[in-house]
């Protein structure tokens, strides 16, 4: 393990983890606010519905700790606004948000967000507070044949969309000072701004939960993020939850 800095808050670099959400998490009262934890090679790796993967050494993988947050259902929002940000400033291509945690470009996933909770107690009368960890994965140099072996036809990253090689904690130290800086504006801006770069928005889409699909038009956002979709049966409110959400032709979006 080496122990640096990034962007001003301890900087926990490992050759090898499971997952760095759970190591956080089995750490977490030894941990200080506002840590990241990366690593080069992931072997648990997990996502927003309990699917798992592996990380390469071409992905950025890393996760940061928010010590007594007190609006977690925020923290995803704030994340890949955050992400959109950091990899516009990285690279010269369009970057969009599928709701709710995914970030595209041409078509592609380029990364995915999971934010865990870790609730506390709390005083009754008073915003309960908790401890949020901020999982962050972005393809950063992968080939294209990587996607084409691991059958994911879906995926891209920054190198096979541009041809050219990143840097990994350039992007890291892009996305923590996004995100860090965010914390501190207020979640009205943000969640507009997530709505201009919802690609989701103004499509129809195949709604899947525990197998059952439905079909509605993705109308608009809540204040909070949740996704306003509306058909046959009326309007309707989706929390993220174990929510898939695709395009009716197969695109993903």
């Amino acid at each position: 393990m080496l122990k640096d800095e990034l962007c001003g808050c301890p900087f926990y670099l490992f050759d090898t983890l499971g997952s760095t959400n759970d190591y956080i998490r089995e750490n977490i009262a030894f941990l200080p606010d506002r840590c990241i934890v990366s690593a080069d090679y992931q072997s648990a790796g997990k996502g927003r519905t309990g699917n798992s993967w592996q990380g390469s050494g071409d992905l950025l993988s890393f996760s940061v700790l928010l010590k007594n947050v007190t609006n977690p259902v925020n923290l995803t929002i704030i994340c890949a606004v955050a992400v959109c940000r950091a990899l516009n400033k990285l690279c010269p291509l369009d970057f969009g948000i599928k709701w709710t945690n995914d970030i595209i470009c041409r078509g592609h996933k380029v990364c995915g967000i999971l934010c865990e909770s870790v609730l506390k107690g709390y005083t009754p009368g008073e915003k309960p507070t908790g401890n949020i960890i901020c999982g962050i994965g972005v393809n950063v140099n992968q080939p294209v044949s990587f996607f084409e072996r691991n059958n994911l036809p879906s995926g891209a990253s920054l190198y096979s969309l541009t041809g050219k090689k990143y840097d990994k904690n350039t992007a890291a130290q892009y996305i923590c000072g996004e995100l860090f800086s965010l914390l501190d504006e207020n979640f009205d801006k943000i969640i507009q701004v997530y709505k201009e770069k919802c690609i989701t928005l103004g499509k129809r889409i195949m709604l899947i939960k525990d197998g059952e699909r439905i079909e509605a038009f993705a109308k608009d956002l809540t204040a909070s993020g949740c996704l306003v979709c509306e058909n046959e049966g009326g309007t309707f409110i989706v929390s993220s939850g174990a929510v898939s959400v695709r395009g009716l032709d197969g695109r993903y979006i």
